[in-house]
């Protein structure tokens, strides 16, 4: 069961980010900062085990097709509470975005937070959610929706 949840969390963090497209998705209020969108699509490169709980790999991330960046992730599996806690980093085009996703085995999507980034993402703040594929793909559907 463990290295199951292990398994299952490190695919849903590596295939987190495939793809980015930045849309504004609320017209912000007077004063409020703009809201932008990314949507990717991640496929593990590789993952491991770093001791019995813990974890870490790489992935791809793509949009439209088309390569946009990288993620690399670490977590660690709580096998009595059934989740994991997933920390990831999004390196796209001009900087980077750095999150934490909450993932538990009864969930069908998992959420969490945008903590920070650097570059063109200097300071983004928001959520993040990730929804793993079919079955048998090996691909994380992610959204990033952060302001500056």
């Amino acid at each position: 069961m463990n290295k199951l949840a292990l398994t299952a969390a490190a695919a849903l963090a590596a295939t987190t980010l495939t793809g980015a497209a930045v849309v504004p998705s609320i017209a912000p209020a007077a004063g409020d900062a703009k809201v932008y969108t990314k949507r990717l699509v991640s496929r593990d490169i590789a993952s491991h085990e770093l001791g019995r709980n813990t974890f870490a790999g790489a992935g791809v991330d793509r949009h439209a097709g088309h390569i946009i960046g990288y993620d690399s992730f670490t977590g660690h599996f709580y096998p009595k509470r059934n989740q994991a806690d997933i920390w990831v980093s999004f390196a796209l085009k001009n900087g980077t975005i750095s999150a934490i996703i909450h993932f538990k085995l009864t969930d069908t999507v998992s959420r969490g937070r945008v903590l920070n980034g650097t570059g063109k993402y200097r300071g983004a703040r928001g959520t993040v959610t990730a929804r793993p594929g079919s079955q048998n793909s090996e691909k994380t559907y992610i959204t990033l929706r952060y302001h500056l």
